[in-house]
């Protein structure tokens, strides 16, 4: 069917029309005004826990005495050149396992109390942890 250039013309611009609002998802009534971001928000929950870090270097625990309170956490770096552990001598409170040189381990107290430690590897290299 032939329709006279002012209707083609017409028809073209209602179909370009219809389909960019088809493709924008519709006509919006007020433009969208940009939200202001949130300020952050902390609280206990999202605060992160305070480490406390002790490195292991030259066959020994530095500092060889550590006081943290309960619920601090307790990072071991091992910075020597071979393996150690740090393993509490009640051998139930806490035993790393073996650190790898140039890894780390962690670990939380959850009790108060004065622990001592050693590296099961090397038995002269002692320390202690006192958890307030």
């Amino acid at each position: 069917m032939f329709l006279p250039s002012s209707l083609r013309s017409a028809t073209l611009l209602l179909s370009a029309s219809l389909c960019l609002i088809a493709c924008s998802g519709g006509t919006k009534s007020a433009p969208e005004q940009a939200k202001p971001a949130a300020a952050p928000q902390t609280s206990a929950a999202s605060t992160p826990a305070k480490v406390n870090t002790i490195m292991i270097s030259g066959f020994k625990y530095q500092p060889e005495t550590m006081t943290v309170n309960a619920g601090e956490t307790v990072e071991w770096k091992n910075v020597d050149i071979v393996p150690h552990t740090a393993t509490s001598t009640d051998g139930k409170t806490f035993d790393s396992g073996s650190i790898a040189k140039g890894a780390s381990w962690r670990f939380t107290p959850k009790e108060k109390g004065t622990f001592d430690y050693i590296c099961t590897l090397h038995p002269n290299m002692k320390a202690k942890l006192i958890v307030q």
